[in-house]
């Protein structure tokens, strides 16, 4: 796992743990994503319709996956994915697109189950932080979005 360490295009995992982290994970491939996850050192277990790990780094336990050939990523990646996705298709034109912005930072808290500890910070602080990562996502080529950034240029913490 790249923890800490930038490599060309790719930014360093993040470290910030979470007290849950989501994956969706259909019967028959669960075995997989349990192996993968025990062998980066993670627990997963059965909650409900999800596999979790709780207390642990979103990113971290999506590379344990990938690293270890589950055909599964955390919840939390799919919707961050589809966060980048929307603002490159946007091209940088976002006026009028705060409902938008936060819908699609909603969703992603909501899928990682951390919709009781974030918020989406308020609608202009939304459109200015989604402006610049379109910016940040074209300078760097990478088209990835680190979780610990996701939180601190969309997110509020509930709790204070």
């Amino acid at each position: 796992m790249r923890r800490g360490v930038e490599t060309g295009n790719n930014p360093p995992v993040s470290d910030r743990i979470e007290p849950v982290v989501r994956i969706r994970c259909k019967p028959e491939e669960e075995a997989r994503c349990l192996a993968a996850l025990a062998r980066a050192g993670f627990k997963g277990e059965r909650s409900l319709t999800w596999v979790v790990v709780r207390d642990a780094p979103p990113d971290a336990v999506n590379e344990a996956l990938a690293a270890g050939g589950a055909e599964v990523r955390v919840a939390a990646r799919e919707r961050l994915g589809q966060l980048v996705g929307w603002l490159l298709d946007r091209a940088g034109r976002l006026e009028g697109k705060a409902v938008n912005v936060e819908a699609l930072v909603s969703r992603v808290l909501d899928d990682a189950g951390l919709s009781a500890r974030y918020r989406p910070r308020p609608a202009p602080e939304l459109l200015s932080q989604a402006a610049a990562e379109h910016e940040r996502l074209l300078a760097t080529g990478a088209a990835m979005l680190r979780w610990d950034d996701f939180v601190d240029r969309f997110c509020a913490r509930r709790d204070g």
